[in-house]
C-alpha cells in the first residue's frame, strides 16, 4: 500500500491555508493581468497608444 503525499501534506490545516490563500493570490492577480492587457489591446487597436 502507497502512500499518497497530498493527503500527507494537507493533514495539516496551517498547509491547507497557506495552499488556499496562494491560489487566491493566483486568481486575483492572473485576473488583474488579463484585464490590463485587454485593456491595453484595445487601445493599440483604436490607435490610442
Amino acid at each position: 500500500m502507497k502512500r499518497d503525499p497530498f493527503k500527507q501534506y494537507f493533514k495539516d490545516p496551517d498547509r491547507k491555508a497557506k495552499l488556499y490563500i496562494f491560489l487566491t493570490i493566483s486568481m486575483i492577480s492572473s485576473t488583474v493581468l488579463l484585464t490590463i492587457g485587454t485593456i491595453i489591446f484595445i487601445l493599440m487597436v483604436l490607435k490610442i497608444i
